[in-house]
């Protein structure tokens, strides 16, 4: 490792990443992101994923609480602040690797804040800037919760799939904490179709996709690792 790469992997050990969103209190609590044996290409692909989920979701609230009766805005605005909680805080472990994050949109049709940012492939582009038309497209405060449910529901998927994989403790358990923080409002955004146990149920089913398919992936990793390793010892 050189010591560029060092120096970098240092400052991120002694910097704190406040990640960890506590839908209850409203309050962060602060995880080390210390890359320990992954390289950071793998954080980095990880985090501008995340961090492009997270802004996409932060301008979703935003749309849907300007049209939002007063019953309903003050836990969109409180989820909403959550999420950019969130992005700030991978934002600020990002820049501690060293790399540029992708800007948040400022409106639907802002997908060139995904163009050129390294670590993100051109397939989350395309899903990004899909998710940023969907935006564009809801109209009134049901297409809005539909839509942020589908946004949570995405954010849960990728935390559960992706964060296990990844060789820093710190880092998965961060992510971890914030699949709880989207699932708790997930919860919340199913009350209004269903009862709260219906709303827990859908929310279990994808945490428990997400876990099956971080498993199947490690799985999967773990046989490619054995079969090279004996491949390698044959006479």
């Amino acid at each position: 490792m050189t010591d560029a790469a060092h120096n970098r992997r240092e400052a991120l050990r002694r910097g704190t990443l406040a990640a960890g969103a506590l839908a209850a209190s409203g309050l962060l609590r602060p995880a080390l992101a210390a890359a320990q044996a992954s390289g950071d290409d793998d954080l980095r692909d990880f985090l501008v994923e995340a961090i492009g989920l997270e802004q996409v979701t932060v301008l979703a609230y935003t749309t849907a609480i300007e049209g939002a009766g007063p019953d309903l805005k003050p836990t969109l605005t409180r989820f909403r602040d959550q999420e950019q909680a969130h992005a700030n805080a991978l934002r600020q472990a990002l820049d501690q690797l060293g790399f540029d994050a992708p800007d948040p949109p400022d409106t639907p049709t802002d997908t060139g804040v995904f163009d050129g940012v390294d670590g993100l492939e051109d397939d989350a582009v395309t899903r990004l800037s899909d998710l940023l038309g969907k935006i564009g497209d809801a109209k009134g405060t049901d297409q809005f919760i539909d839509l942020l449910t589908s946004l949570e529901n995405d954010q849960l998927t990728y935390y559960g799939t992706e964060g296990p994989k990844l060789d820093s403790s710190d880092l998965s358990t961060t992510a971890a904490e914030i699949g709880g923080c989207q699932a708790q409002h997930l919860v919340y955004l199913g009350l209004p179709t269903g009862s709260a146990g219906d709303a827990a149920a859908a929310v279990a089913r994808t945490a428990s996709q997400a876990a099956d398919e971080a498993s199947s992936g490690s799985t999967s990793t773990a046989s490619t690792t054995t079969t090279s390793s004996t491949t390698s010892t044959s006479p």
